[in-house]
């Protein structure tokens, strides 16, 4: 905080309404009338009471002219604040950036390291119109002040202040044009600025000058109606400042065609440099030149700032070795915050951001908000760096489904975007295991395109599938880093075997029993009660639900609809309920008006259903809609379309032309449940709280298994106007993701898994082992570890019994570093079990950790737009490096001068009157006493 000069100044005056002299000349004159009369009276009186009455009436003289002439006791403070003049430098990693040539003003920071800068017209130009644009600020402010009817003063200093700039830009052009006619330079730029020079010479400006003058002298303007001619004089400068663009951008090319062939080996110099040198440069040179005067009149406040702001009284800027300058982000908000607070507590003239304004911190306030705080704050961005996409191949995104089953043919569709590429044939690969297996040739036919490209591929492998998509690299591009992206697919064996049972043939039972007879991959077993009963496939001989978790055991799914108790006994309930937690089974419950879920509520059933009933049952009828949560926006059980663009306009026309209309009351999740799609009623004034309340379809996780409730039989729904496409896909993608968290890896007796194959550095990788002997029954084990190991960098995390589940076992790595990794159990029983297993049947997989691409590096261009914006809420400017001394010659750095006046009257107390009255009392007291006149 800057600390204000303060000085004390004492001092006595008289702030009566007679002067001194004539109020001595008052009070000589009652002296001799008074005494003149006492001397009349002395020998009646006589000598003593002639004295007497003498000094009284001269105190009581002496106490009215004491009053009279109101002394006063005055101190004057003088407060004077020093403006201050903040210089924030951008030190992240972005700055490390060089750009390509020709793409971030290489001529313009040429100029500022220039020892003559009048040498750039480009220079004289940027001046010039860094003067101009002050001029439009300053007469806004000036309408400003007159429309809102502000003291005149303002309005005086905002005038004042534009014509001072006006002057400024006129000289500056007067130089280039000067300059341009001694380098004989091309006819067009001195044709454009004789043009400027002309329009502010005109009469509008002339005028303005005149009414600046008039003004400053605190004469009315002669001229009427110069209040209403400003916003018009606005107008005409807006257009003249479009001018003074296309100026600098034909000024820019002469300097440059000039230094490449005058000064090639300074130009490739500068071209070469990173944004961070650049920078150093700057601060470098107007540590040596500008800022040794500003510092005569005001503080300089320096900072560098990535993801927050330091105060630096130097200029520093990491090396590009140091890690915080590769992998800091620009944090934009962050500087708003600290030029908000500094605002507070200085009187902060102006500040200048050197920066890309690359802002990536995506949890901070937006920047744009708190600039608008900011106002009477001027804020000069100097952006640096490219703000256009060079030549460059990205690999947008990768489509994919996460699973498949044995045999499917997948669709693998990958966006392109090229930048600069017109003409290009671009190369793309599908890779697996390190070799093509397929490849597309995308013609590029504009500067800017994005393409969408196809790959469709069988599975005939179970296990996890890694694969790759990659755009092949062309000359000149920018980076290679982003032309490719991995994948994995995770095929589930062939067949799937599924019950299916409901007490009565409703529309969801046809639908599904239809469907699963029409796919060659399941194997269905029927069950149907009313209105007779039907048994299929290993249910016919019994034609009863399996009452034994072995019976269980023979399904890969169980689809249950609407059944009562009397069909469903308490002894098969306990047996699939073991049959979910042992043997990782997947139950699918389709709940029903009749029994299903609600008359199971005391029965052992109840305890794996994943929902509980609403409070009020009344929205169990109306109108739904779908809404799909955003867990199930990322989960794969929901891509019902070929790709995730295909998915989400196929959720969005179920949820427009098939809305649900009557659904069970027990749809409330439970905590442990996840849920996918919501039912939210039409009329639900609170969305997000019925999303949250009312679930249609949501899962949980029982032991090794899990349970999938749909809280009505309404998915044949997806058939309505698309026939039977949605539906086949919806319930596809269910029965290959209920099938697919199966321990496929390791050997016969010990199988594990991990919940995915690649992770991010900041994720933890769980893995899961189980463990069973010759008889298929659970094995008991302690002191079990997991080891993970890449290279000679291994690492061991312990495994933990899971609660429930006899012989399976977990463990939780955390911060693994990027890397490929072996995982294999450690322990006595695992290496007895694995006993006569050959090697490629041994217990073990493999995981990649991928190193965090840096939101910062993963687009380096200078956004100018975030630039402007700053500056236009503030009340400063989008300036090029070479204007910053324009910009601050023309601010105002007097310091701030704050006088204030404490004053003590010294007469304004009862004692003098009573003095007065006193003096005459006495001398009438004594008269009477002693019978005088």
């Amino acid at each position: 905080m800057t600390q204000p000069d303060i000085k004390q100044i004492d001092y006595f005056s008289l702030d009566g309404p007679l002067s001194l002299p004539l109020t001595v000349g008052l009070g000589l004159v009652i002296f001799a009338i008074y005494a003149w009369s006492i001397y009349r009276e002395s020998r009646i009186l006589g000598r003593n009471n002639a004295l007497l009455f003498m000094g009284l009436r001269t105190v009581a003289l002496a106490a009215a002219l004491w009053m009279l002439l109101a002394p006063l006791n005055v101190k004057v403070t003088t407060s004077t604040t020093k403006r201050t003049v903040a210089f924030l430098t951008d030190v992240s990693g972005s700055m490390q950036t060089v750009d390509p040539s020709g793409s971030s003003d290489e001529i313009r920071w040429s100029a500022i390291e220039s020892t003559n800068k009048k040498v750039f017209p480009t220079a004289l130009v940027d001046q010039s119109a860094a003067s101009f644009a002050i001029v439009q600020q300053q007469l806004l402010a000036a309408t400003t002040a007159l429309r809102q009817h502000s003291p005149e003063t303002r309005v005086i200093e905002s005038i004042s202040a534009a014509n001072i700039a006006l002057q400024r830009s006129r000289e500056h052009l007067e130089q280039f044009v000067s300059l341009a006619l001694d380098a004989n330079a091309s006819t067009r730029p001195l044709a454009i600025a004789n043009r400027l020079l002309k329009s502010i010479e005109g009469a509008e400006f002339l005028e303005f000058s005149q009414l600046c003058v008039a003004l400053q002298k605190g004469r009315i303007p002669a001229q009427k109606g110069w209040r209403e001619s400003l916003p018009d004089l606005e107008h005409r400068i807006a257009g003249i400042r479009r001018t003074f663009q296309e100026l600098a951008r034909m000024a820019e090319a002469e300097d440059r065609e000039r230094m490449m062939r005058d000064e090639p080996a300074r130009l490739n110099g500068i071209q070469s440099s990173t944004r961070s040198e650049r920078v150093r440069n700057l601060g470098l040179n107007l540590e040596q030149s500008t800022f040794k005067s500003v510092r005569e009149k005001a503080e300089i406040q320096r900072g560098i700032f990535d993801q927050s702001v330091t105060a630096t009284k130097l200029e520093t800027v990491p090396n590009s070795s140091n890690e915080t300058a590769r992998r800091g982000s620009t944090n934009i908000s962050a500087v708003m915050e600290y030029v908000q607070q500094t605002a507070r507590d200085q009187a902060l003239a102006a500040v200048f951001v050197v920066s890309d304004l690359a802002h990536n911190d995506t949890s901070s306030k937006n920047p744009r908000e708190i600039a608008s705080t900011l106002k009477g704050t001027p804020i000069y961005v100097v952006p640096i760096g490219n703000a256009e996409h060079v030549r460059d191949a990205v690999l947008q995104s990768v489509s994919a489904p996460e699973v498949a089953m044995r045999n499917d043919e997948i669709v693998i569709e990958a966006t392109i975007q090229a930048h600069d590429c017109e003409g290009e044939v671009l190369q793309v690969q599908l890779i697996q295991d390190g070799e093509k297996i397929d490849q597309r040739e995308v013609v590029i036919d504009s500067g800017f395109a994005t393409r969408a490209v196809r790959f469709e591929q069988a599975m005939p492998t179970i296990g996890p599938q890694r694969m790759q998509v990659k755009v092949l690299p062309i000359d000149g591009e920018l980076t290679e880093e982003n032309n490719q992206s991995s994948f994995e697919v995770n095929v589930t064996r062939r067949d799937i075997k599924i019950l299916v049972a409901d007490e009565m043939p409703r529309w969801e039972y046809r639908y599904l029993t239809q469907l699963f007879r029409r796919d060659p991959k399941v194997q269905c077993d029927e069950m149907l009660f009313h209105p007779r009963l039907i048994a299929t496939g290993s249910r016919e001989a019994t034609k009863t639900l399996p009452v034994t978790i072995d019976d269980w055991d023979q399904y890969d799914v169980v689809i249950l609809g609407d059944l009562p108790p009397e069909h469903f006994p308490v002894v098969a309930q306990q047996s699939l309920c073991e049959y979910l937690k042992q043997r990782g089974g997947t139950l699918v419950m389709i709940a029903g008006q009749d029994a299903m879920p609600q008359a199971y509520s005391k029965l052992p059933l109840s305890e794996i259903v994943p929902v509980t009933s609403i409070e009020r049952s009344s929205d169990s009828t109306g109108s739904f809609a779908f809404r799909v949560t955003p867990e199930g926006q990322r989960h794969h059980a929901l891509t019902i379309g070929e790709t995730d663009e295909a998915t989400r306009s196929a959720w969005e026309f179920v949820n427009q032309f098939s809305p649900l209309y009557a659904l069970s009351a027990w749809r409330k999740p439970l905590p442990s449940a996840h849920s996918l799609i919501a039912a939210v009623p039409k009329n639900s004034s609170d969305e997000e709280a019925a999303m949250s309340n009312s679930s249609f379809l949501c899962w949980q996780g029982v032991g090794r298994g899990r349970v999938v409730y749909l809280s009505g039989p309404d998915t044949y729904r997806l058939r309505f106007l698309r026939g039977d496409r949605l539906h086949f896909r919806f319930w596809g993608q269910l029965l290959r993701w209920a099938i697919a968290a199966d321990l496929s890896a390791g050997s016969k007796f010990v199988r594990m898994r991990t919940d995915k194959t690649r992770y991010q550095t900041d994720e933890s990788v769980y893995v899961t082992v189980q463990l069973i002997d010759s008889e298929g029954a659970p094995v008991i084990a302690n002191e079990l570890v997991v080891r993970l190991s890449r290279g000679d960098d291994q690492r061991v995390a312990p495994l933990v019994p899971v609660a429930g589940i006899p012989g399976e076992y977990k463990a939780e790595i955390r911060s693994l570093p990027p890397g490929t990794y072996r995982v294999e159990p450690i322990g006595a029983e695992v290496s007895k079990l694995q006993e006569g297993s050959e090697a490629g049947e041994l217990a073990a997989i493999s995981l990649t950790v991928q190193e965090d691409v840096p939101r910062e590096m993963a687009d380096t261009r200078c956004d100018r737009g975030l630039a402007q914006q700053i500056a236009d809420v503030t009340g400063g400017q989008v300036i090029p490096p070479t204007a910053i001394d324009e910009i601050l010659h023309l601010t105002k750095l007097d310091p701030i001068v704050v006088e204030k006046s404490d004053t003590k009257p010294l007469w304004l107390e009862w004692k003098y009157l009573w003095i007065v009255f006193g003096c005459l009392q006495t001398e009438w007291i004594v008269r009477k006493w002693k019978g005088l006149s």
